[in-house]
């Protein structure tokens, strides 16, 4: 067999190809553990084991302090190997330190440890003080420390654990590995409750659309207020709770005295306010027993085929609950409650009034609520109209002066009454133009946040203290029309919960 020799001219032309490739430094062979002093003493109880094999001699059973001392340089070794191996080349062979790192002046020692130089070295410090080791802050070292730290300072924040650390080490962007640690400890999430709050949803229809005052209207309970049962001196006290309705278009407020929290004395008030402001379309509320046990009763009514006949000229209503432990779901009637208990506050005092004069309180109030201007007011002095409630009730504010009455042979009926539907649509012209035009801010929640999800754990906020709050796990999310989750369904130790986002607190998983 011969072997051609081919010329290099003639060889086919070949050309070189140079590829980058980000090489990973080596992982730590202690990135297992999760405790500073367990992996110590693992490592000292190791390096004895391997002196014993050399026939080396202990005269104590436990570990020393020199013994742990060694073992912490050897971790300190390999964790700088992993991640300041470049520093340590560059300063072994004289080279001077990157930039970054120039102003800690590090050097290796006579142990082969990167240690900081610094300024201190006339001082009264210890030596471990004076020059302390040098680690990366992506050290799982670093966090072991950290974490170390935090456990033995009961929790405490990163200006005490910051001061401990630098004792003996010098970790890069110290804080912002105590922040990891701290983010990262259960206990420490609970204590500082960080419940997320998305973005505030777009307002519901029955906020936005015209409609004839309560046809939607939510309702809430304030109290419990004493009463007296008559005008005498020593007559019985009891409570009663105000029933506040609220108009979801116009903010209209009508109030009714209820003697208990029963499903039977709401639905007497709702009787008296449906008989004075018409029937609802629908009705939204909170999760309270005597709302859910009115809807209940109010459902079977309208579904009872003996009594369907009395209610077939009317809509049957629709109840709406918000989610458990949610008053910021209606905030509309909240608001409300407050507006009504500041007004009764200042206006009753410690005084124990009778029904009747109760009621005639209420009232007042009430057409206090309903003159309320919706808008800001202008800064013009000319400017002496502004709309409120009343004008959507009887046509203007309830507490301001009546009309001059106009004589019978200055307008004819069919005017009149022309009249007074060109006033009614000026009303809700108005209200289209300046009232929802002041709702289109979001006043809170404008920062979009990541939604919960399946399988997170989390703890529910409640009254008792934050170490015990029950633990949970999300198994169900309820997204909005926009995609956010605001409600989500979790199983906890006690049963199935539904809860607002608002009233978690999501707990930190290992990746």
């Amino acid at each position: 067999m011969s072997i051609a020799v081919v010329p290099i001219e003639q060889l086919p032309e070949t050309k070189v190809l140079s590829v980058s490739v980000q090489v990973e430094p080596e992982a730590e062979w202690f990135s297992r553990f999760s405790s500073y002093h367990n992996m110590v003493r693992v490592v000292a109880w190791m390096r004895r084991f391997a002196g014993r094999a050399r026939q080396q001699t202990y005269t104590t059973d436990y570990l020393t302090r020199e013994e742990l001392g060694e073992s912490l340089i050897v971790l300190v070794k390999q964790s700088q190997t992993c991640w300041l191996s470049k520093l340590h080349a560059d300063l072994a062979s004289g080279r001077p330190a990157q930039r970054s790192l120039a102003g800690l002046r590090p050097f290796v020692d006579a142990r082969c440890v990167v240690c900081v130089g610094g300024r201190l070295t006339r001082s009264n410090l210890t030596s471990a003080e004076k020059q302390p080791i040098l680690l990366a802050k992506e050290s799982h070292l670093s966090v072991l420390i950290a974490r170390h730290w935090h456990l033995v300072t009961c929790h405490s924040g990163p200006r005490v654990i910051t001061s401990l650390i630098t004792r003996q080490f010098w970790i890069i962007s110290v804080r912002a590995v105590i922040r990891r640690v701290i983010g990262q400890c259960t206990i420490c999430v609970r204590t500082l409750a960080q419940s997320p709050h998305p973005v505030m949803a777009d307002l519901p229809s029955s906020r936005v659309q015209m409609c004839r005052p309560f046809t939607r209207v939510g309702i809430d309970y304030a109290g419990p207020m004493s009463m007296r049962e008559c005008r005498l001196r020593k007559a019985r006290q009891y409570k009663i709770y105000v029933a506040v309705f609220v108009c979801m278009a116009t903010k209209a407020v009508h109030l009714e005295v209820v003697s208990e929290l029963s499903t039977n004395a709401f639905l007497a008030a709702f009787d008296r306010f449906v008989a004075r402001r018409g029937l609802p379309q629908d009705i939204f509320s909170d999760c309270g027993t005597n709302f859910v046990g009115a809807a209940k009763y109010l459902r079977a009514l309208v579904n009872d085929p003996t009594i369907r006949h009395a209610v077939t000229s009317h809509a049957p209503c629709v109840w709406h609950f918000n989610p458990p432990s949610a008053p910021h779901f209606g905030g509309l009637w909240e608001a409300a409650v407050r507006s009504f208990k500041t007004l009764l506050t200042r206006l009753v005092g410690v005084h124990n009034f009778s029904w009747e004069e109760m009621t005639t309180v209420l009232c007042r109030i009430e057409a206090v609520l309903n003159s309320r201007p919706l808008t800001p007011m202008s800064s013009s002095p000319m400017d002496l109209d502004y709309l409120t409630p009343g004008h959507f009730l009887i046509g203007q504010p309830l507490l301001a002066v009546p009309d001059v009455s106009i004589p019978e042979g200055c307008s004819k009926v069919v005017n009149r009454w022309k009249l007074l539907h060109q006033c009614h649509q000026s009303f809700w012209r108005r209200w289209s133009t300046e009232y929802l035009s002041s709702l289109q801010v979001r006043t809170k929640w404008t920062v979009d946040v990541p939604n919960l999800q399946c399988g997170d754990m989390v703890v529910v906020k409640d009254q008792n203290p934050p170490m015990s709050w029950r633990l949970g796990r999300i198994v169900d999310v309820t997204p909005g029309n926009d995609g956010v989750v605001r409600v989500v369904k979790l199983n906890t130790a006690t049963g199935e919960l539904t809860r607002p986002v608002v009233k978690l607190v999501k707990l930190p998983m290992d990746q």
